[in-house]
């Protein structure tokens, strides 16, 4: 017995050491992971670098950085753009027109245009032809955002000319509204290309981790801005104490909402499913192979479509005031759709909660999943295959939908709430589309990296047992 224990023991031993010795030779058994992750952390401080050079022949005048940070246009395109529109760089535009023609092209290759959804069901080749559409319409796109930009900025004298354009035989029209666009058009075709180079070369999700990385490194100033804006000034130690107390409050409910959206992006529903021949199982065991629905499937999609359609009249509104501030159209856009107002913030809610419906339709298409199940046999226990599974997975999805949306559009919503309730600017206030972006492709990068690991580890074993399969990868 004595002698078993110690042979135990030294089991245990040698096992432990053998562990310790496969992870201290992580680096070594996935250099591939390692080289993705250096060359996308270098793109993507090329890409930070890059927001610093501002558009040549630019004077940013007094007043754009709050243009900037409290318009709800401006707003959604710096947040698409990667942060890149706070200092009116040459990558001012970011991926902004291609998230934009991304999401139309995604909406009408869903039967409604019959060539696009036969190119979405047509395997690799299909998608390399939409993702090719979606490049050519980004660049109508950039220059509509564009001109918009640039006009609006003028109308509202945050940006001029360094120098008299007429002094080098180029009109003031021409100069803002051919040159300026350009440059940026150039700037937004060259992050597609860094972003295409990022998934090929990287860890993937290259236009994902661009809008993360802009997401990111805004938020250590907006602590920062933050809490100087309760502690700052404070010569009283009482309202010294109240401001640091009121940042710590601030701090640690800025977690927790990062704690919910990732529960709200993880949770998900398990519907159990079997195949034909395997038995019966309990419609109830989730033990066994289950078809997952998120609570929120749709994603920020929803959340884009409702600031993007509520922003645009908004943005109409401000071009026109300046000539005509008692326009019915002005009037009704600052009354009713600004984010400044509890009109505008509930108009903001309920179009939110409406897409969220509308897309999670599109993203977990029940008609589909019921055919698929009835070509494979497969089928739910309990529910017969056909327009049964279908009736029973629109009802599940439904009924997801309605907890997602509204927990979507509560944290959509949160910051302007909070401003409103307290002097805090919406720009620093905890939650809005930003965080909902920045958690989600957190999760994802995270999910693509632990499964690069499992691969190269299974490919690894394949290696050791001498078989030929790990090259047919």
């Amino acid at each position: 017995m004595i002698m078993a224990k110690k042979t135990a023991k030294i089991k245990n031993k040698s096992t432990t050491k053998k562990n310790t010795f496969d992870k201290s030779n992580f680096f070594v058994k996935n250099k591939d992971l390692v080289k993705r992750v250096l060359i996308t952390l270098f793109i993507l401080v090329l890409i930070r670098l890059g927001t610093y050079i501002t558009v040549p022949g630019v004077q940013l005048n007094e007043g754009f950085q709050s243009l900037v940070e409290q318009d709800q246009f401006f707003g959604l395109i710096s947040m698409l753009g990667g942060g890149t529109l706070g200092s009116f760089s040459i990558l001012a535009l970011g991926v902004s027109p291609y998230i934009t023609a991304s999401i139309i092209v995604q909406l009408l290759s869903t039967e409604v245009v019959p060539p696009l959804a036969r190119w979405a069901k047509g395997g690799e080749r299909g998608k390399k032809k939409l993702d090719r559409l979606t490049k050519y319409l980004t660049i109508p796109f950039a220059v509509m955002q564009g001109i918009a930009i640039i006009f609006t900025m003028i109308n509202e004298g945050v940006i001029s000319a360094k120098w008299d354009s007429t002094e080098f035989g180029v009109g003031a029209p021409i100069f803002y509204y051919l040159l300026i666009p350009t440059i940026l058009i150039a700037g937004t075709m060259l992050m597609l290309w860094v972003a295409d180079q990022m998934t090929i070369k990287g860890i993937g999700n290259g236009v994902s981790l661009i809008i993360f990385a802009g997401i990111v490194s805004q938020l250590p100033n907006n602590l920062d801005t933050t809490f100087k804006f309760w502690v700052s000034g404070q010569e009283d130690m009482n309202f010294l104490f109240d401001g640091i107390l009121r940042f710590a409050v601030y701090f640690i409910m800025f977690i927790l909402v990062i704690l919910f959206v990732v529960l709200l992006n993880e949770s998900e529903r398990k519907v159990p499913i079997q195949q034909t021949g395997s038995g019966l199982a309990n419609a109830s065991d989730t033990t066994g192979p289950y078809l997952p629905l998120k609570i929120n499937s749709a994603g920020v999609i929803p959340v884009i479509f409702a600031t993007a359609l509520i922003s645009a009249p908004v943005t109409i509104a401000q071009i026109i005031e300046v000539d005509n501030p008692l326009n019915g159209f002005v009037q009704f856009s600052n009354n009713y759709l600004s984010f400044s107002t509890w009109w505008g913030i509930s108009i903001y809610a309920i179009l939110t909660i409406i897409f969220t419906f509308m897309y999670s339709q599109v993203q977990m298409n029940p008609e589909k999943i019921a055919d698929n199940f009835q070509k494979s046999g497969t089928f739910i226990p309990g529910v017969n295959p056909g327009k049964k599974t279908e009736k029973y997975l629109k009802g599940v999805i439904n009924r997801l939908s309605i907890l997602g949306s509204i927990f979507l559009a509560g944290i959509a919503v949160l910051p302007y709430v909070i401003s409103k309730l307290t002097s805090l600017p919406s720009a620093l206030a905890i939650g809005g589309t930003g965080l909902i972006i920045m958690v989600s492709v957190a999760l994802e990068t995270v999910r693509q990296v632990q499964g690069r690991i499992t691969q190269q580890e299974f490919i690894n074993q394949k290696r050791k047992s001498g078989s030929t399969d790990s090259y047919l990868w």
